[in-house]
């Protein structure tokens, strides 16, 4: 049985059969503008995905262009190997900027200031050395794309270059539908929430940084044969907001978006200009203050609402459920002497604190006492000022929050951290692939996710097993609570940290809660620390108690002793209130 062409075999078949009948200006039109699209793409790879706005996607884009003419000038049978050597110049030049911007973590717009600002002084940079880049006025005369030492005509270098354009359109977007796609969403919406699952999202961010270069370096390539010429205006200020503003009408997010913004505002661009020569920029602005207005989300996410699609369609992960990750006998975690502050507030004192065996324990203790702080040290997410923190007979001190996840500690925040734009299904993958979270294979992996049995039994005990498929940005807050659960033991899951489970549940949801993670706590022989202020749900929960008071350790023992303290009374105004 023959299976039907793709998407992209379709749309490379039509952008053909449109380069060979539209006539050679408009053949040339569609491909000098295609090979904009995918500049357009490789942005929207790196912003629309992974939530980066870099201003200077031209510096692949320009360096490759630059690089390009000057291979084809001294070697004109060597054009379409350069085509290779130009994407791998992009994503060169991508992965010096990315490890040198991503590593300290900056704001997206000091990301989207500096890689503007690169890419302005690499203009001025062109202008001055005229003896690699022609100096203000470029290269010219780039010769066309020859194989076996015959050039192209204009019309076969169009066809070729419209077919290229969509091949490389339609692998972005085939890289987006793998479990990747998934994943930079979760990098782009919660950033936090992802390392706490065990994603390196600073090596994430590089790396969809260098591969959205690799696009652009082709796209400059593809440019710089059509026109025939490159100069320093390809790094400019114009075009820069040009791609943005191509991606933000079409739609960033959805790959197709910005090739339809690209291709519907340069063909209005060039007709206008044809027809109304004087007024043809002003008639072009009017359009993009329109679009912007009446269709703030992009033309393509718009037209999807329209007709009752979502923009991101839920790829359906299929769950398949493994056994738990287990302790394997170790003590669980050490913390010894930790101290924490900020400024002159001391928020921990000399704090030690420790598990022994897998037991089920709630730390508790007035506001302010340090509870959240101590969990943030205990994964990761903070680092403590002195001591040391021990995790399943593995020094931990220092460690990133990617790396204690990865090591099996794992962590539920006190507000319900989960990715509003995936599905529940989708969560539940993204924090199971967290175990094994090379982007290489999730560029290639299929949609399956191996699970702990813990983690499907608490989605099938709430109901969220019927509800897979349901964005997990419109659950309820109890519902999200129970998800960012089941998240926090999908992956390599060997200490379990909650913050607050209970919160916003009523009196009996608290008591089913209870229930539920004894449960799941004596089948799985599962280690879980547990900060919370209900009583009644501590007394259901828990076999041992720490308190806090004042950023130290006040008391430790059974729910009974600890309630019987008289130095806890003192401090927590009655714990049995």
């Amino acid at each position: 049985m023959k299976r039907p062409l793709s998407a992209g075999g379709v749309a490379v078949l039509a952008v053909a059969a449109a380069s060979m009948t539209l006539g050679d200006f408009r053949a040339g039109q569609l491909s000098l503008f295609l090979s904009l699209a995918v500049l357009a793409v490789s942005l929207d790879l790196v912003w629309g995905y992974a939530g980066i706005l870099s201003l200077g996607q031209l510096l692949p884009f320009g360096i490759a262009a630059y690089s390009t003419a000057r291979l084809a000038a001294a070697a004109p049978s060597a054009t379409l190997p350069a085509l290779l050597l130009a994407t791998l110049t992009g994503a060169a030049v991508a992965a010096g900027v990315g490890m040198a911007a991503f590593r300290r973590r900056p704001t997206p717009v000091v990301i989207g200031l500096l890689t503007l600002v690169l890419s302005l002084t690499l203009e001025q940079v062109a202008e001055q050395w005229r003896d690699v880049t022609g100096g203000f006025n470029g290269l010219t005369d780039v010769p066309r794309i020859t194989v076996f030492g015959s050039e192209w005509s204009d019309s076969a270098q169009d066809l070729f270059i419209s077919v290229l354009a969509v091949a490389v359109i339609a692998g972005v977007g085939l890289l987006v539908r793998r479990p990747i796609g998934a994943v930079l969403v979760g990098v782009r919406d919660n950033e936090r929430r992802m390392e706490a699952l065990g994603y390196d999202t600073v090596a994430l961010r590089v790396w969809v940084f260098t591969v959205g270069g690799a696009v652009a370096g082709l796209a400059g390539a593809l440019y710089v044969h059509r026109t025939g010429f490159v100069s320093p205006q390809i790094f400019g200020f114009a075009l820069a907001t040009n791609v943005v503003l191509w991606t933000l009408v079409g739609g960033r997010g959805t790959i197709i978006g910005p090739v339809v913004g690209s291709l519907a505002i340069n063909f209005a661009s060039a007709t206008l200009a044809d027809v109304w020569l004087q007024y043809w920029t002003l008639a072009t602005g009017a359009i993009f203050v329109a679009a912007v207005t009446l269709v703030p989300e992009g033309l393509v996410p718009s037209l999807l609402r329209m007709a009752g699609r979502p923009a991101r369609r839920s790829r359906g992960p299929r769950l398949v459920a493994t056994p738990p990750a287990s302790a394997d006998g170790s003590a669980v975690f050490e913390a010894t002497a930790v101290d924490k502050s900020y400024g002159l507030f001391k928020v921990l004192d000399g704090v030690t604190l420790t598990m022994d065996e897998p037991e089920l324990r709630c730390l508790i203790g007035p506001n302010g006492a340090g509870k959240s702080t101590l969990l943030d040290i205990l994964c990761g997410q903070q680092d403590c000022q002195t001591g040391s923190i021990t995790m399943l007979d593995r020094d931990c001190t220092g460690l990133k929050a990617w790396e204690f996840a990865r090591h099996g500690v794992s962590r539920k925040f006190q507000s319900p951290q989960v990715i509003d734009s995936l599905s529940v299904a989708e969560n539940i993958a993204v924090a199971a692939w967290g175990a094994d979270p090379s982007p290489w294979r999730l560029s290639v992996t299929s949609w399956e996710a191996r699970v702990p049995q813990a983690s499907l039994r608490i989605l099938e005990r709430t109901g969220l097993d019927t509800r897979l498929d349901s964005s997990a940005g419109g659950l309820s807050h109890g519902d999200k609570q129970w998800l960012e659960i089941a998240m926090a033991m999908a992956g390599n899951c060997r200490v379990l940290l909650l913050d607050e489970p209970t919160a916003g549940m009523t009196a009996s949801e608290s008591l089913a809660a209870a229930e539920l993670l004894r449960e799941v706590h004596t089948d799985y022989r599962l280690p879980v620390l547990i900060v919370e202020h209900d009583m009644a749900f501590i007394r259901a929960v828990a076999d041992r108690v720490t308190v806090l008071a004042r950023g130290s350790l006040l008391a430790d023992g059974t729910v009974a002793e600890v309630e019987s303290a008289p130095e806890v009374a003192a401090v927590y105004g009655g714990v049995g209130e």
